[in-house]
């Protein structure tokens, strides 16, 4: 038997920055909709998100859809 489980991911700037004070990034895998707030900046994710994979719709700004696809592993 196989699951999927469709789910809406919410990227804020306020946990982003906090990756980045951090000194992280994280590795995206998203089967769904991702949802970037409007106060993300491309930079921002560029600087905290290491990879995507995205199945599905990626919802924002289109300088922040185009950040996220450029570091798509797909």
């Amino acid at each position: 038997m196989k699951f999927t489980n469709f789910r809406i991911i919410r990227l804020r700037r306020k946990d982003l920055e906090e990756l980045k004070e951090a000194g992280q990034k994280k590795d995206l895998e998203v089967v769904g909709m991702l949802y970037a707030d409007e106060d993300v900046s491309p930079e921002l994710v560029r600087e905290t998100i290491s990879s995507t994979r995205i199945y599905g719709g990626i919802l924002g700004k289109s300088e922040v859809r185009a950040a996220l696809l450029d570091v798509s592993t797909i």
